[in-house]
């Protein structure tokens, strides 16, 4: 096994103290939302995982040689995880249930499939997985196409999250953290299908690169970690000037009650020059406060809520309407679309019928009444 460079097992060391530090101080923080959670428990893993290799590439595994293979199976627990931040980020009901230990079906095969390994003499466990390392995967080997299992697996759980957060980001346009997270997953994606060529040519001889898997193991850990920081600084609206958490949380709930009255009360909605920055400056409040606090609040972006109350608006009009011959534009208008084309759009995507449609189904409502 090629030897690695001093600044490789200086970055792998940093990596792996910098997981271990971020994880304590998830779990420390007094309001620990599930996708911190989620994310702690990563970070561990990613830890773990970093501390067994630094200790292998330095040889001080001699010292310690029964830690070799604890990772193994622990990085079987890291595709669930990740789906399931996903999940944490773009439901806010979505909790951890009794099902979903099924998910953790591969980390017990991997785990009981590396019994005989922990069994060994400390001795043997390092030579046998120096002897791993070194081999290089033959297309005859069994053990070859075992391993792209794990390519599969975290690829699956990966192109699912994605999906999830794509959607989500389609109709919540201002989150910042799932927009970062779908990038991160994306660029953790294109790092994955790499390694995936990399691994699946080597057996044939072309091309051989020393050090490529310490390389992206790592290149993948910074990429992950830098979602850290996203919690830090963007992630949380409890992060306010206010002195304490009970104060924040008063004044998210005031603030919320404000919006809603603005609409419901004022119909703000009904005027068609309504943007988020008159919104925000008719609340008295910052612009990017308000996009946020929709956004965690109403699951939704601030353009989608008002169009929400736009077509409600627009349904009760028609109601009220049905037996008259109206012109539907007029409907539009006075509910605060600025031209048909959107309030047509709209109005289909909220209903799934024109607006056309709707009234001619409430007024054959009316008629066999």
């Amino acid at each position: 096994m090629t030897e690695s460079p001093l600044i490789l097992n200086i970055l792998i060391a940093f990596g792996a103290f910098q997981a271990i530090f971020l994880a304590t101080v998830f779990l420390l923080q007094p309001k620990k939302t599930l996708p911190k959670k989620f994310f702690a428990f990563f970070l561990i893993i990613e830890g773990i995982t970093l501390i067994e290799r630094l200790l292998f590439e330095t040889n001080l595994i001699e010292n310690t040689p029964h830690l070799l293979g604890i990772s193994t199976p622990l990085n079987f627990i890291k595709p669930p995880i990740l789906l399931f931040m996903a999940m944490a980020i773009t439901r806010p009901e979505f909790k951890f249930r009794k099902i979903h230990v099924l998910h953790l079906l591969f980390f017990l095969l991997i785990l009981i499939m590396n019994i005989p390994l922990y069994m060994m003499t400390g001795a043997d466990k390092i030579t046998f997985t120096r002897e791993t390392m070194m081999a290089l995967p033959d297309y005859t080997n069994f053990n070859f196409y075992f391993s792209l299992t794990f390519f599969a697996n975290i690829g699956a759980y990966l192109l699912v999250a994605i999906r999830a957060l794509r959607k989500y980001c389609e109709h919540v346009k201002n989150n910042q953290l799932a927009s970062w997270y779908l990038r991160i997953l994306k660029l953790y994606t294109a790092a994955l299908v790499l390694g995936l060529i990399y691994f699946a040519i080597l057996p044939s001889g072309l091309i051989e690169i020393p050090l490529f898997n310490t390389i992206s193991m790592l290149s993948m850990t910074f990429l992950i970690q830098s979602i850290a920081y996203r919690f830090f600084i963007k992630s949380d609206l409890l992060n306010t000037r206010s002195s304490t958490v009970g104060d924040n949380i008063q004044r998210l709930l005031s603030d919320e009650k404000r919006i809603r009255e603005k609409l419901e009360v004022e119909k703000a909605h009904l005027s068609d020059s309504l943007d988020l920055e008159n919104f925000a400056k008719s609340l008295d409040l910052p612009k990017k406060y308000v996009s946020d606090l929709i956004n965690q609040k109403f699951g939704k972006s601030f353009k989608a809520l008002i169009n929400e109350y736009r077509v409600e608006e627009a349904k009760a009009m028609m109601g009220k309407e049905k037996d008259l011959k109206v012109q539907l534009i007029d409907i539009g208008l006075e509910s605060g679309f600025n031209n048909k084309v959107s309030f047509y759009r709209v109005f289909k995507q909220s209903t799934g019928k024109s607006p056309s449609q709707y009234l001619d189904d409430l007024r054959s409502d009316h008629s066999a009444k």
